[in-house]
């Protein structure tokens, strides 16, 4: 791929206190890729995606969205203005729904263009029921969320995302805090914004997922990036030993 990256992270590093939890790590997502980020528990997957658009502070190198460039350690009024421009860039879907409950679904969706982008309501309407018919939602549009699913509190969380109209989505293990008959669900509406051609960035445990729609497979271990492959080169002749080990659990059913 020729196309500059949507996402560059250069030499990143992160520590909480004396845990150094990320270690130099540099990587790229090229518009319409999807990249997969799987690894141990702790392992420092999630503190990336969270540092991409600051919810984490990085603590050096540098986090570039789609030529916005942000160093790491930097203060005052243009930080804060680049780190704003970032988030609108960005579109991130957490394992929790965070979703308002004293809001509909369509309310939820269109809360964020409306105070944050400053855009009509009739355009955020127009722009949120879109997105909620694409994850399949659209029929929920005037329920509240105490009478979802887990499975449909996650799709529409994933509306309320798409409705921002963001460069990359960033999906934080989004099915982790499901039931497992829910998981499918929400996997399936990721597949199809994957065909789409929206640039996706995913912390996932679900391997099947990964090896099946990535364009390429990170994997993390003690904060390090220690393969970055295509999945069938990945899964079927991984180089790290420890690479190995999470495939070989993944298929004896211990992931």
């Amino acid at each position: 791929m020729n196309a500059e990256p949507i996402v560059r992270i250069s030499n990143l590093h992160k520590w909480f206190g004396m845990l150094h939890v990320l270690r130099d790590i540099s990587l790229s997502v090229q518009p319409r890729e999807v990249v997969c980020v799987i690894g141990r528990s702790g392992s420092g997957k999630s503190t990336i995606l969270r540092c991409i658009n600051f919810l984490e502070e990085p603590s050096e190198g540098e986090i570039e969205i789609h030529g916005l460039k942000i160093p790491a350690g930097g203060r005052g009024r243009e930080q804060s203005r680049l780190i704003h421009e970032a988030r609108l860039r960005t579109g991130m879907v957490f394992q929790e729904f965070n979703l308002f409950p004293h809001m509909t679904v369509l309310e939820n969706v269109i809360e964020g263009p409306i105070t944050v982008k400053g855009m009509s309501r009739a355009k955020a309407i127009e722009i949120g029921e879109e997105k909620l018919d694409n994850v399949g939602m659209l029929f929920k549009k005037d329920e509240y969320p105490i009478r979802l699913s887990g499975g449909q509190k996650q799709r529409v969380a994933i509306a309320r995302a798409l409705t921002m109209e963001p460069e990359v989505m960033l999906f934080d293990e989004p099915t982790s805090a499901l039931d497992p008959e829910l998981i499918g669900e929400v996997l399936g509406v990721m597949k199809k914004l994957a065909k789409e051609g929206t640039t996706m960035l995913v912390v996932t445990h679900e391997m099947g997922f990964a090896r099946e729609v990535a364009d390429r497979v990170l994997v993390m271990a003690d904060g390090e990036m220690i393969e970055d492959e295509k999945p069938d080169q990945l899964f079927n002749t991984p180089r790290d030993p420890r690479t190995k080990a999470l495939i070989d659990r993944y298929r004896t059913g211990g992931q």
